[in-house]
């Protein structure tokens, strides 16, 4: 039975946030991430209109919520909620039905 689950959080940027304080913010972000039980991969992305994703994956259920209050109190939490607009934040969970890996050969 598959109990992997895939958070995703959308927003924007508060406007005068630079791309060095994103940069820097992602990049606590990535190192507390990487301490939480069940942290599997995280990644984030920009659409044309600016609007960020954030993708991580987390071992089951139990981990995602242990995580997210856990990031709230954190200093990297609070340091990426200070540069997000927060009318512009979405945040899901969804558990995982499938799965497959590729493999990709270096150009």
């Amino acid at each position: 039975m598959q109990n992997t689950v895939i958070e995703t959080v959308s927003y924007k940027l508060k406007a005068g946030v630079s791309r060095q304080d994103l940069v820097a913010t992602q990049e606590q972000v990535n190192r507390f991430l990487q301490t939480l039980e069940g942290f599997m991969y995280r990644s984030v992305a920009e659409n044309d209109s600016g609007l960020l994703y954030d993708v991580v994956y987390w071992q089951d259920m139990a981990a995602a919520q242990a995580a997210g209050e856990a990031f709230m109190a954190h200093a990297a939490g609070k340091a990426l909620m200070a540069i997000a607009d927060e009318q512009s934040v979405s945040m899901s969970h969804m558990r995982v039905l499938s799965q497959a890996q590729g493999q990709c050969s270096g150009s």
